[in-house]
């Protein structure tokens, strides 16, 4: 009975899905048993087990527990257990021989998946652009081969036809997986440093790998659409489906596995030609790479402000007077606040840290309620009467003039978003994208900039709740925005939207 069944559970995964608290002893086993079996070492000891065990896992253990572990794997189909009878000597041995233990070929072959994926998985991908031109290279050869006869094809030629589609799909899959996994990783990288010239190259590399390669995979994509496009249309990618199955597939299958192999390569032919038709792919990883570099400059933005000097002195006298009070001598804390603020007769801490005042030590002085008045005041009488009164007239109500008032704001109001939603129509406006632009929307502009650099974070908050951050605060290359009623020369800002939902 075979291991792996279509349905129902698989005993041969639990030592890696138990809950229990061996299973770390359970898997350092079965790759002691993985381990073995490259030295062409299959069946061990319980005792050559338990020391291979205690050398890799650095802890202590027994021959009994190493027993006991033995057994719940050979009661899940990992091992195999058969007597040692080459060393049966006497009655005793033959009653209880020493067992030896070999693990199934299942369970080597599931071992083998899981040390492959470990090297996956510390893999981070990559942009090649020379796969991009190495797979243009491989489909256009074999578009070339298409041409001809395919009469006059010997069995040679679709030998390598099929050779060549193999590898120019193995290339296609690399150069997606790997794309997408860099993309997904890299903005774990560098998260944590506090070196900011560091990341600034760091970030300069990356925006460029990027971007190259985008630059790459747009220019490479449109000449595949339109090679693709021709294989739909003069039935190519059919004669390629008739070429590749009527050769001896490249690896050994069995006879009943003709058909799946055959309709495996029909999807590839398929999945390879919709990927670069359908120009939406090409577009999302652009999207993505945007994102992507969006991120890092971001990341980079918050890196730069958080290294320049503090200016919160709320903050600074909070630590300040925190360290004050955690001082056990009162005369050092009083010296301390008297560098500090250059006044030895502080009024907001207590005595007990500060000392008492040096004012209060001058008898001489005379204290404010004994100086004498330097203000008369004068009290004016209080007639009775109307004498002092002023009548005001009163305020009518009007609702035309009310809701022509609303009316006008509503309009305002309306405008502004119209002018916004022209501004950002994509969520990182760079303002050297914009040739020319209205007065009132260079006004509006100028008027968020203003905000973004009066905030400590760079952020503006709009009149819809949407927040916008200025990236580059510190930016030294100008552009000009022209208009209609002239230019206006500023630093050539990155201001990144984000509307009230997603800032939330």
């Amino acid at each position: 009975m075979p291991t792996f069944n279509r349905f129902g559970p698989l005993s041969i995964v639990n030592y890696v899905s138990s809950t229990s608290e061996r299973t770390d002893w359970y898997r350092a086993i079965m790759r002691t048993f993985f381990r073995f079996s490259h030295e062409y070492h299959y069946r061990l000891t319980a005792q050559e087990i338990m020391d291979a065990v205690c050398i890799e896992t650095m802890q202590e253990y027994t021959i009994d527990v190493c027993k006991r572990d033995l057994e719940s794997l050979v009661a899940w189909g990992n091992l195999t257990v058969l007597p040692d009878m080459s060393r049966v000597t006497t009655i005793a041995d033959f009653r209880s021989p020493i067992l030896l233990y070999q693990a199934t070929s299942d369970a080597l072959e599931f071992e083998a998946f899981i040390e492959k994926h470990l090297h996956i998985g510390a893999s981070e991908g990559g942009l090649h652009q020379g796969d991009l031109l190495h797979l243009l290279e491989l489909l256009r050869r074999i578009d070339h081969w298409l041409q001809g006869d395919q009469s006059t094809f010997t069995e040679e030629r679709c030998q390598e036809i099929a050779s060549a589609w193999k590898l120019a799909f193995d290339t296609w899959e690399r150069v997606t997986n790997d794309a997408a996994q860099y993309l997904g990783s890299m903005n774990q990288n560098a998260q944590y440093t506090s070196d900011l010239p560091s990341y600034l190259a760091y970030k300069n590399v990356v925006i460029t790998y990027i971007q190259n390669f985008a630059d790459t995979l747009s220019h490479y994509s449109q000449t595949l659409r339109q090679l693709f496009l021709d294989w739909s249309t003069t039935g190519k990618a059919a004669r390629l489906l008739q070429i590749i199955t009527s050769t001896t597939p490249l690896l050994p299958i069995l006879a009943d596995q003709r058909t799946s192999w055959d309709e495996d390569i029909q999807r590839q032919i398929r999945a390879l030609q919709d990927w670069f038709l359908q120009e939406r792919n090409a577009a999302l990883f652009s999207q993505a790479a945007h994102d992507a570099i969006g991120k890092v400059v971001l990341r980079a933005s918050a890196l730069a402000s958080s290294m320049r000097p503090q200016t919160d002195f709320v903050s600074l006298l909070s630590a300040f007077a925190t360290m004050l009070f955690q001082i056990e001598d009162p005369e050092t804390a009083r010296l301390l606040f008297a560098t500090a603020f250059a006044c030895a007769t502080p009024t907001h801490l207590p005595e007990s840290v500060t000392g008492s005042p040096e004012a209060a030590g001058i008898l001489e002085q005379r204290i404010s309620w004994e100086n004498p008045p330097t203000v008369v005041r004068e009290l004016r009488p209080i007639y009775k009467g109307n004498a002092e009164r002023s009548t005001e007239k009163p305020m009518r109500h009007n609702p035309d003039a009310v809701y022509e008032i609303k009316k006008q704001h509503d309009e305002q109001v309306s405008r502004q978003q119209g002018q916004l939603s022209h501004l950002f129509q994509v969520s990182l406006l760079d303002l050297a994208n914009l040739r020319t632009i209205a007065p009132d929307e260079r006004l509006l502009l100028s008027s968020i900039i203003d905000g973004c650099l009066g905030s400590p974070v760079y952020e503006y908050t709009l009149s819809d709740g949407a927040l916008v951050t200025l990236l580059n605060p510190e930016e030294r290359d100008y552009i000009a925005l022209s208009a209609s009623d002239g230019v206006l020369l500023l630093p050539r800002y990155r201001l990144q939207h984000r509307s009230a939902s997603s800032s939330r």
